[in-house]
Formats: C-alpha cells, structure tokens, sequence
C-alpha cells in the first residue's frame, strides 16, 4: 500500500474506469460531470470535534486495509470517485484531500470520542491523496454510522469528512449519503439550504459487476472558488 499523498496519472485513472467496467468513460460520464452544469461552490461545514490530531502511519487511499493487519474493515464498502474544479469548471489539478470519518459502528478512532459502540481496529479511519490532472479523485472506504451527537438530541446521519486544499482556495466540509432516513433530523445537513443542499450530498451509482457485490458506487464533485 502507498504511504503518504500520492497523485494518480493518467494511466491509473484509465486503470480505475476499467476496473468500474468503463463507468468514467461510458454514458455515465456525463452522470459524473451533472454538476458541471449548474455548478454551486462546495459550503463549507463544521470541522467536527474528531479531526484525527495524530494521524495513522497508513494514509492512503483505501481505507478498508490497514498495512499490517491481517484483517479487514467492517461494513458495506464504499467506492467514492469524483473531481474537483473551480466555479468556471476548470480542473483543480493536485489539490489535497483528506477524509475522515466513523467506522460502521459509529466511532471515530479519536480518544474524545464519547461513543461506547466498539472500535473497529482494522479500519483506518483517515486517508489522503491529490488530484490528478483533471481534477479527479477516488477513495475505496466503508459506510460510516449513525452515532448520537451527545451535545443535542438525535443522531448525526451518516457522512464524511473532507478537507481539500488547492493551491489558492481551501474547503471544510461533509458529503453525505442519500436517501438515508436520518438525513431529515440531521442538524448540520438540514442547516444547508437549496442548491447548497445538493452539493454536499453525493449521488448513488448503478453497481457495476467489477466491483463488490454489495458495495456502492458513489460519485461526488467539489467546487472550490478559483482552484
């Protein structure tokens, strides 16, 4: 597994289409690029109290597989691709994106974590990468839990934590899954109005038999200011 932020070139975004059966360079591309169109800058959200101070040795960007351990991450496994542009829907070419989010318990590997459910110690919790030059990135995760926000009543709905950094512009925000029951009671998600609802929640893609049976296949564009 790579270490550290890694830059896919070109061949390994070819590479990655094939192995989702050609989903990026079939008629679904333009499913990828819908937001192209009507292009909302991503909104910034809430760092969260769980942004991962001491980051694991393992930062790449399958977080199912942790080096060294033999097993690996509980939960329904996520694929997650997109790309990153500017307002003019120019590529971001090398911009930084870090993730973090909680296992499918709900539990953040984080020591202020609160939440009782148990830890899932194969998961690893973080990743990191840069763009490509077209903008594009990919992450193979799990879908995080639900867990209660202890601060308020109800639960936070399932999301995930982005930062990305470009070379002029900077974001902080969540993605978001759709047609998730608790995406109604979410006070963070429903603080998102309009458009700007749209951008931070990622769109489901038909499965395509290259991947896990029972995986999802989740596309999601970030829209940075100037890049």
């Amino acid at each position: 597994m790579n270490k550290g932020e890694t830059e896919f070139s070109r061949r390994q975004m070819l590479e990655m289409a094939i192995g989702l059966g050609g989903f990026a360079l079939s008629g679904a591309t333009g499913l990828i690029f819908a937001q192209e169109t009507k292009r909302v800058f991503t909104p910034s959200l809430i760092l969260g109290p769980f942004y991962p101070q001491i980051k694991p040795l393992d930062q790449d960007a399958d977080l199912t597989v942790i080096a060294g351990n033999k097993g690996f991450a509980e939960g329904k496994i996520v694929h997650l691709t997109g790309r990153v542009m500017n307002l003019k829907g120019e590529p971001v070419r090398g911009a930084k994106i870090e993730i973090w989010q909680a296992d499918t318990h709900g539990r953040y590997s984080h020591q202020s974590d609160p939440n009782t459910a148990p830890l899932d110690k194969n998961f690893q919790g973080y990743g990191v990468q840069t763009t490509d030059a077209e903008g594009h990135y990919r992450f193979e995760t799990i879908k995080p839990g639900a867990y209660p926000t202890f601060a308020t009543v109800g639960m936070r709905t399932p999301h995930i934590h982005f930062e990305v950094s470009g070379k002029i512009d900077r974001v902080v925000t969540q993605m978001f899954f759709p047609n998730e029951t608790l995406n109604e009671q979410d006070t963070i998600l429903q603080s998102v109005k309009g458009a700007r609802k749209e951008a931070v929640m990622a769109k489901l893609m038909p499965p395509t038999k290259e991947i896990e049976a029972d995986a999802m296949l989740l596309v999601w564009d970030i829209v940075l200011l100037t890049g």
